[in-house]
Protein backbone atom coordinates (compact mmCIF):
# COMPACT_ATOMS: atom_id res chain seq x y z
CA UNK A 1 0.00 0.00 0.00
CA UNK A 2 0.93 3.47 -0.51
CA UNK A 3 1.75 6.19 1.65
CA UNK A 4 0.10 9.30 2.44
CA UNK A 5 1.50 11.27 -0.37
CA UNK A 6 -0.69 13.71 -2.70
CA UNK A 7 -2.07 11.64 -5.44
CA UNK A 8 -1.21 13.12 -8.99
CA UNK A 9 -3.57 12.45 -12.14
CA UNK A 10 -1.52 11.33 -14.91
CA UNK A 11 -0.58 14.01 -17.40
CA UNK A 12 -3.28 15.79 -19.48
CA UNK A 13 -1.97 16.91 -22.70
CA UNK A 14 0.60 16.03 -24.74
CA UNK A 15 2.18 19.64 -25.65
CA UNK A 16 5.41 20.60 -24.32
CA UNK A 17 5.41 24.27 -23.15
CA UNK A 18 8.59 26.61 -22.62
CA UNK A 19 8.04 29.66 -20.42
CA UNK A 20 10.23 32.45 -20.56
CA UNK A 21 10.41 35.84 -18.99
CA UNK A 22 12.50 37.62 -20.52
CA UNK A 23 12.99 40.01 -17.62
CA UNK A 24 13.88 36.90 -15.36
CA UNK A 25 17.70 37.05 -13.72
CA UNK A 26 17.63 33.36 -13.22
CA UNK A 27 16.21 30.19 -15.14
CA UNK A 28 15.00 26.85 -14.17
CA UNK A 29 14.84 24.25 -16.81
CA UNK A 30 12.35 21.36 -16.43
CA UNK A 31 12.24 18.59 -18.74
CA UNK A 32 10.87 14.86 -18.65
CA UNK A 33 7.79 12.70 -18.38
CA UNK A 34 4.51 13.74 -20.66
CA UNK A 35 2.34 12.30 -18.08
CA UNK A 36 3.80 15.33 -15.49
CA UNK A 37 3.86 18.19 -18.00
CA UNK A 38 0.44 19.41 -17.57
CA UNK A 39 1.44 19.87 -13.92
CA UNK A 40 4.89 21.10 -14.36
CA UNK A 41 3.75 23.92 -16.41
CA UNK A 42 1.13 24.58 -14.37
CA UNK A 43 3.87 24.75 -11.80
CA UNK A 44 5.86 26.74 -13.73
CA UNK A 45 2.69 29.46 -14.93
CA UNK A 46 2.00 29.74 -11.05
CA UNK A 47 6.23 30.48 -9.80
CA UNK A 48 6.40 33.01 -12.02
CA UNK A 49 3.88 35.08 -10.71
CA UNK A 50 4.47 34.17 -7.11
CA UNK A 51 8.18 34.70 -8.10
CA UNK A 52 9.84 37.84 -9.18
CA UNK A 53 13.11 37.10 -10.79
CA UNK A 54 12.69 33.08 -11.52
CA UNK A 55 11.53 31.68 -14.77
CA UNK A 56 10.47 27.92 -14.93
CA UNK A 57 10.79 26.64 -17.99
CA UNK A 58 8.96 23.56 -17.99
CA UNK A 59 8.76 20.77 -21.46
CA UNK A 60 8.52 17.04 -21.55
CA UNK A 61 9.44 14.66 -24.08
CA UNK A 62 9.60 11.27 -21.83
CA UNK A 63 11.38 10.54 -18.47
CA UNK A 64 14.56 9.42 -20.83
CA UNK A 65 14.40 12.43 -22.39
CA UNK A 66 14.50 14.18 -18.96
CA UNK A 67 17.26 11.85 -17.23
CA UNK A 68 19.30 12.23 -20.38
CA UNK A 69 19.60 16.17 -19.92
CA UNK A 70 20.14 15.57 -15.77
CA UNK A 71 23.49 13.31 -17.30
CA UNK A 72 24.51 15.95 -19.92
CA UNK A 73 23.75 19.17 -17.02
CA UNK A 74 21.35 20.23 -19.91
CA UNK A 75 17.93 20.81 -17.20
CA UNK A 76 18.19 21.60 -13.57
CA UNK A 77 14.78 19.20 -12.85
CA UNK A 78 13.96 15.68 -14.84
CA UNK A 79 10.70 14.59 -14.26
CA UNK A 80 9.88 10.88 -14.37
CA UNK A 81 6.87 8.75 -14.19
CA UNK A 82 9.11 5.93 -13.48
CA UNK A 83 12.63 5.23 -11.00
CA UNK A 84 15.81 6.07 -12.03
CA UNK A 85 17.86 3.05 -13.30
CA UNK A 86 20.84 2.12 -11.23
CA UNK A 87 22.65 2.65 -14.47
CA UNK A 88 21.38 5.99 -15.39
CA UNK A 89 22.65 6.89 -11.24
CA UNK A 90 25.61 5.49 -12.32
CA UNK A 91 26.04 7.57 -15.72
CA UNK A 92 25.63 10.92 -13.73
CA UNK A 93 28.30 9.95 -11.16
CA UNK A 94 30.51 9.37 -13.48
CA UNK A 95 30.34 12.31 -16.04
CA UNK A 96 29.22 14.96 -13.39
CA UNK A 97 30.83 13.37 -10.13
CA UNK A 98 27.68 14.28 -8.37
CA UNK A 99 24.63 12.15 -6.85
CA UNK A 100 21.37 11.93 -7.46
CA UNK A 101 18.29 13.35 -5.26
CA UNK A 102 14.94 11.81 -5.39
CA UNK A 103 11.38 13.30 -4.72
CA UNK A 104 8.15 11.46 -4.64
CA UNK A 105 5.69 14.01 -5.80
CA UNK A 106 2.70 12.02 -6.10
CA UNK A 107 0.93 8.86 -7.41
CA UNK A 108 -1.22 7.74 -10.71
CA UNK A 109 -2.78 4.94 -12.05
CA UNK A 110 -1.98 3.73 -15.59
CA UNK A 111 -5.57 3.71 -17.28
CA UNK A 112 -6.90 0.82 -19.81
CA UNK A 113 -8.45 2.28 -22.34
CA UNK A 114 -10.94 1.14 -24.90
CA UNK A 115 -13.32 2.48 -27.68
CA UNK A 116 -17.13 3.40 -26.09
CA UNK A 117 -18.47 0.85 -27.82
CA UNK A 118 -16.22 -2.01 -26.56
CA UNK A 119 -18.46 -4.18 -24.50
CA UNK A 120 -15.08 -5.20 -22.19
CA UNK A 121 -15.69 -3.71 -18.84
CA UNK A 122 -12.65 -5.63 -16.88
CA UNK A 123 -9.13 -7.41 -17.35
CA UNK A 124 -6.57 -8.66 -15.17
CA UNK A 125 -3.35 -8.96 -14.96
CA UNK A 126 -2.68 -12.32 -15.97
CA UNK A 127 -5.12 -11.61 -19.18
CA UNK A 128 -2.78 -8.49 -20.14
CA UNK A 129 0.35 -10.88 -20.06
CA UNK A 130 -1.06 -12.61 -22.52
CA UNK A 131 -2.24 -9.71 -24.79
CA UNK A 132 0.91 -7.50 -24.15
CA UNK A 133 3.92 -9.75 -23.61
CA UNK A 134 6.27 -11.48 -26.28
CA UNK A 135 4.74 -14.43 -25.36
CA UNK A 136 1.21 -13.24 -25.97
CA UNK A 137 -1.59 -16.27 -26.87
CA UNK A 138 -4.56 -13.71 -26.71
CA UNK A 139 -4.52 -12.10 -29.81
CA UNK A 140 -8.36 -11.07 -31.11
CA UNK A 141 -10.98 -9.64 -28.96
CA UNK A 142 -13.26 -12.82 -29.58
CA UNK A 143 -11.05 -14.80 -26.92
CA UNK A 144 -12.37 -12.38 -24.23
CA UNK A 145 -15.97 -11.20 -25.13
CA UNK A 146 -18.73 -12.76 -27.22
CA UNK A 147 -19.68 -8.73 -28.32
CA UNK A 148 -16.79 -7.87 -30.00
CA UNK A 149 -14.21 -9.84 -32.87
CA UNK A 150 -11.46 -8.70 -34.52
CA UNK A 151 -7.89 -8.20 -33.91
CA UNK A 152 -6.84 -6.35 -30.71
CA UNK A 153 -5.19 -3.00 -32.00
CA UNK A 154 -1.84 -2.64 -29.10
CA UNK A 155 -1.47 1.05 -28.39
CA UNK A 156 0.99 2.08 -26.41
CA UNK A 157 4.24 4.45 -25.38
CA UNK A 158 7.24 4.97 -27.46
CA UNK A 159 10.52 3.34 -25.40
CA UNK A 160 11.73 6.55 -23.79
CA UNK A 161 9.07 7.35 -21.41
CA UNK A 162 8.61 6.17 -18.16
CA UNK A 163 5.08 4.82 -18.49
CA UNK A 164 6.42 2.73 -21.35
CA UNK A 165 9.08 1.24 -18.97
CA UNK A 166 6.36 0.90 -15.81
CA UNK A 167 3.99 -0.82 -17.82
CA UNK A 168 6.01 -3.15 -19.39
CA UNK A 169 7.57 -4.28 -15.98
CA UNK A 170 4.22 -4.98 -14.65
CA UNK A 171 2.47 -6.19 -17.27
CA UNK A 172 4.74 -8.51 -19.04
CA UNK A 173 6.45 -9.35 -15.67
CA UNK A 174 9.70 -11.52 -15.79
CA UNK A 175 10.26 -15.15 -17.87
CA UNK A 176 11.08 -18.37 -15.45
CA UNK A 177 14.55 -17.81 -15.51
CA UNK A 178 14.11 -14.45 -14.23
CA UNK A 179 14.53 -12.43 -17.15
CA UNK A 180 12.32 -9.11 -17.85
CA UNK A 181 9.51 -10.23 -20.70
CA UNK A 182 9.71 -7.74 -23.65
CA UNK A 183 6.55 -6.50 -25.28
CA UNK A 184 4.94 -8.37 -28.31
CA UNK A 185 5.91 -7.37 -31.88
CA UNK A 186 3.31 -4.75 -33.83
CA UNK A 187 2.29 -2.56 -30.83
CA UNK A 188 1.46 1.31 -32.07
CA UNK A 189 4.43 3.02 -29.81
CA UNK A 190 3.28 7.06 -29.86
CA UNK A 191 5.19 9.97 -28.67
CA UNK A 192 2.50 11.03 -26.21
CA UNK A 193 -0.39 10.53 -24.34
CA UNK A 194 -2.65 12.88 -25.98
CA UNK A 195 -1.85 10.86 -29.26
CA UNK A 196 -2.70 7.23 -27.16
CA UNK A 197 -6.10 8.37 -26.33
CA UNK A 198 -7.31 10.08 -29.74
CA UNK A 199 -5.86 6.91 -31.93
CA UNK A 200 -8.11 5.10 -29.20
CA UNK A 201 -11.04 7.00 -29.49
CA UNK A 202 -10.73 6.34 -33.25
CA UNK A 203 -10.13 2.50 -33.50
CA UNK A 204 -13.05 0.33 -32.45
CA UNK A 205 -10.65 -2.60 -31.68
CA UNK A 206 -8.33 -0.65 -30.06
CA UNK A 207 -6.75 -1.12 -26.47
CA UNK A 208 -4.11 1.34 -24.64
CA UNK A 209 -2.82 2.59 -21.82
CA UNK A 210 -1.70 6.05 -20.31
CA UNK A 211 -2.41 8.25 -17.58
CA UNK A 212 -5.94 8.08 -16.02
CA UNK A 213 -5.96 12.00 -16.18
CA UNK A 214 -6.07 11.55 -20.19
CA UNK A 215 -9.75 10.27 -20.11
CA UNK A 216 -12.29 11.51 -22.62
CA UNK A 217 -15.59 11.18 -23.12
CA UNK A 218 -14.30 9.69 -26.55
CA UNK A 219 -12.84 6.47 -24.90
CA UNK A 220 -13.81 4.63 -22.04
CA UNK A 221 -11.16 2.75 -19.11
CA UNK A 222 -11.31 -0.55 -17.69
CA UNK A 223 -11.15 -1.78 -14.45
CA UNK A 224 -8.19 -3.85 -13.59
CA UNK A 225 -7.91 -7.15 -11.73
CA UNK A 226 -4.54 -8.81 -9.67
CA UNK A 227 -5.89 -11.94 -10.67
CA UNK A 228 -8.82 -14.00 -11.83
CA UNK A 229 -10.15 -14.43 -8.54
CA UNK A 230 -10.07 -11.01 -7.36
CA UNK A 231 -12.40 -8.10 -8.03
CA UNK A 232 -11.98 -5.62 -10.52
CA UNK A 233 -10.22 -1.93 -9.84
CA UNK A 234 -11.11 1.30 -11.42
CA UNK A 235 -8.69 4.13 -11.43
CA UNK A 236 -9.40 7.15 -9.05
CA UNK A 237 -7.37 9.09 -6.49
CA UNK A 238 -8.49 6.92 -3.93
CA UNK A 239 -7.54 4.16 -5.43
CA UNK A 240 -3.89 5.43 -6.47
CA UNK A 241 -3.48 6.58 -3.21
CA UNK A 242 -4.14 3.31 -1.73
CA UNK A 243 -2.33 0.96 -4.10
CA UNK A 244 -5.43 -0.45 -4.41
CA UNK A 245 -5.88 -0.22 -8.01
CA UNK A 246 -3.22 -2.92 -9.44
CA UNK A 247 -1.38 -0.29 -12.01
CA UNK A 248 -0.61 2.71 -9.52
CA UNK A 249 2.56 4.11 -9.17
CA UNK A 250 4.88 6.90 -8.16
CA UNK A 251 5.93 9.88 -9.72
CA UNK A 252 9.16 11.52 -9.19
CA UNK A 253 11.49 14.72 -9.62
CA UNK A 254 15.03 14.28 -9.62
CA UNK A 255 18.12 16.74 -8.98
CA UNK A 256 21.87 15.99 -9.55
CA UNK A 257 24.09 17.13 -6.70
CA UNK A 258 23.82 20.09 -4.71
CA UNK A 259 20.62 21.83 -6.43
CA UNK A 260 20.48 25.66 -6.32
CA UNK A 261 19.20 27.77 -3.49
CA UNK A 262 16.46 28.78 -6.58
CA UNK A 263 15.62 25.46 -7.48
CA UNK A 264 15.41 23.90 -4.21
CA UNK A 265 12.97 26.94 -3.30
CA UNK A 266 10.95 25.77 -6.36
CA UNK A 267 10.81 22.11 -5.27
CA UNK A 268 9.87 22.67 -1.76
CA UNK A 269 6.95 24.85 -3.06
CA UNK A 270 5.50 22.05 -4.91
CA UNK A 271 5.74 19.72 -2.14
CA UNK A 272 3.44 22.91 -0.04
CA UNK A 273 -0.05 23.28 -0.20
CA UNK A 274 -0.11 25.55 -3.11
CA UNK A 275 2.25 23.29 -4.86
CA UNK A 276 -0.26 20.40 -4.60
CA UNK A 277 -3.97 22.44 -4.66
CA UNK A 278 -2.33 22.24 -8.92
CA UNK A 279 -1.44 18.42 -8.60
CA UNK A 280 -5.42 17.88 -8.04
CA UNK A 281 -6.60 20.69 -10.12
CA UNK A 282 -4.75 18.90 -12.91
Amino acid sequence: MFGTASVLLAGLALAACSLRDEHATIAITVRGSDTLVQVSTAWAERYRRNVAGVAVNASGGGSGTGIAGLVDGTVDIATASREMKPQERAQIRARRGVEVTEHVIGYDALALYVHPANPVTSLSLPTLTRIWSEDADIARWGQLTSGLDGPIVLIGRQNSSGTYDYFRDVVCGRTADGKHREFKNGISELNGSSEVVEKIARARLALGYTGMGYRTDRVRWLGVSRDEDSPPVEPSIESARTGAYPLARRLYVYTAGAPSAEVRAFIAWTLSAEGQRIVAEE
